[in-house]
Formats: structure tokens, C-alpha cells, sequence
């Protein structure tokens, strides 16, 4: 197969799935790509361009890592979809924003924390036509995607090579917001116990992730979820709303019920749609 840097992720794994460890040894961020929902999210969205950027390191790691497997490399001066531009090509909205709310999350990244939950709390309080200011050390060109679906307009600086400012625009209402998912639903105490209750014929795996540091819960939650099967169910017991989770999960063939009876007491019931 003969690939470039606008070669998808998925391209890649269908035609060898030994990419998938290829892949994971390049960098600590493209580590994830091993856990099969995520890869089965992330993996069509994203092509080696943008993971080079987004582990911050060279195309040719990929070349390197891919050739042995096969496939053939083809150089191409194409520009990748996600542009970088500089200060002086900022959009209007950028210029004349006089609401602009900033979050770096390099400490969080530094801490093995996922910032998600942060980034999308400040950009649901953001007010109509405010605009979210990220520092990171990658382009999040994951997160670029989900907020552009979100309606928002986005535009991204290199500061250096391992500094990058993102902007995000509210132009509208986020459409996120207006159209809850249909698979996800919570649940007062009682109600959790009834449909706990009508999972009797249903085989329990219960899994405790309360002490597992970040991103330890997710990866361990997707670990089970990949091998449930129509006559099992997952009970969770989590210390928060797993909220990057029930993200990656939302559009899934998963059925989620959630309660919080009281704080830092987060159960989940999760099982596949009829």
C-alpha cells in the first residue's frame, strides 16, 4: 500500500493491523490507538500528518516505523488539512474578540491528566461569540474536530516547536448541547437500583476503577467493553461522571445509565443496545 502524510489512520490498520503496535511505540500519545474503541473513534478521523502533531514528532517516525511493515512511502507537498498560521493571518473574529478565556493545559498533560472535561466545561460557559484560548505543547487536532461539530470556528499558532495556541470561537449555540444523546441517560438512586434489578437474566461484571489514577478508569472500562458480549452488562463504580468516557461513547451501540447518590459515588450500568 503506498501511503503519505494525508494517509488516514484507519487506512493504515485495515491494510496491516501489525500497525497498530507500530504505530503505539512512536509516542506516549499515540499509545491509545491500542485500545479498540478509542482506535475505532479516533483512527478515521486523523491521518499521519496530524499524528505526527499531535505525538510532536517527525512524519518520518511514521515512515520509519511503517516501511518494515510494507508499505511504500510517497513523498507529497500537499498542505496537511489542519493549517498552522501565524499571528498576522488571524481570522477577523480573532482581532475584534473582546471575550477571550484562556487554558493551558500543559500541567494537566504533564500530570497524566486528561483535560478534556476542563476544555469543554469552559467552552460550554463560554457566552455566545466568546472565544476559548488553549495552550498546549501539541496541536489537539482530535479536540479541533469534536468543537468544529460542535459549531465552533477554530484557528491555531505555532508559538514554538512545542507550544501552540488555539482559538475557538462560539459562533452558535453549541449544537451539542441542544441534542442530548439518546444512549446516555441519568438516573436518581432509586431508579438506578430498578434497572439494575432488570438486568437479572443479564450476567454482572462489576468493575472498580474509584483508585485508579487517570486515564487509568477509561483504558480500563474500554479494556472490558471490548469483549462484552449481548448477555453481559458492566457495573462501574467511578468517583466522578466520567465525562471524556461517555464523549468517546455517546454515538457507540452502548446503552449508559448513570447515578451519583452522592459525591464522589459515580455507579454506571453499561450494555449493548437490543
Amino acid at each position: 500500500m503506498r501511503i503519505n502524510q494525508h494517509t488516514k489512520i484507519s487506512e493504515l490498520i485495515k491494510a496491516n493491523e501489525l500497525a497498530i503496535d507500530a504505530i503505539a511505540s512512536i509516542a506516549k500519545p499515540l499509545r491509545k490507538i491500542k485500545i479498540p474503541l478509542l482506535r475505532k473513534v479516533l483512527t478515521p478521523r486523523v491521518n499521519i500528518g496530524e499524528a505526527s502533531k499531535i505525538a510532536g514528532v517527525s512524519i518520518m517516525e511514521f515512515r520509519r516505523v511503517l516501511e518494515p511493515l510494507g508499505f511504500i512511502w510517497e513523498d507529497t507537498s500537499q498542505s496537511s488539512p489542519v493549517e498552522v498560521q501565524e499571528e498576522s493571518g488571524r481570522p477577523d473574529w480573532l482581532k475584534k474578540t473582546n471575550s477571550l478565556q484562556a487554558l493551558d493545559v500543559r500541567p494537566l498533560l504533564d500530570a497524566d491528566k486528561d483535560p478534556l472535561k476542563d476544555i469543554f466545561q469552559a467552552y460550554k460557559a463560554l457566552p455566545l461569540h466568546g472565544v476559548l484560548y488553549i495552550i498546549n505543547s501539541f496541536i489537539p487536532i482530535p479536540l479541533i474536530k469534536r468543537l468544529e461539530e460542535r459549531g465552533a470556528l477554530c484557528h491555531t499558532e505555532s508559538v514554538s516547536n512545542n507550544e501552540y495556541h488555539s482559538y475557538f470561537y462560539k459562533a452558535k449555540e453549541d449544537k451539542k448541547e441542544k441534542s442530548k444523546p439518546q444512549n446516555i441517560t441519568f438516573l436518581t438512586i432509586e431508579e438506578f437500583e430498578e434497572k439494575a434489578k432488570a438486568l437479572n437474566d443479564f450476567k454482572k461484571i462489576e468493575v472498580d476503577v474509584c483508585h485508579l489514577p487517570m486515564p487509568q478508569p477509561m483504558e480500563l472500562i474500554l479494556h472490558f467493553l471490548t469483549d462484552l458480549n449481548k448477555n453481559e452488562y458492566l457495573y462501574v463504580l467511578h468517583r466522578k461522571v466520567p465525562l471524556h468516557l461517555l464523549e468517546e461513547l455517546e454515538e457507540s451501540s452502548f446503552q449508559i445509565f448513570i447515578c451519583e447518590p452522592v459525591e464522589g459515588d459515580v455507579r454506571l450500568l453499561i450494555f449493548p443496545k437490543e
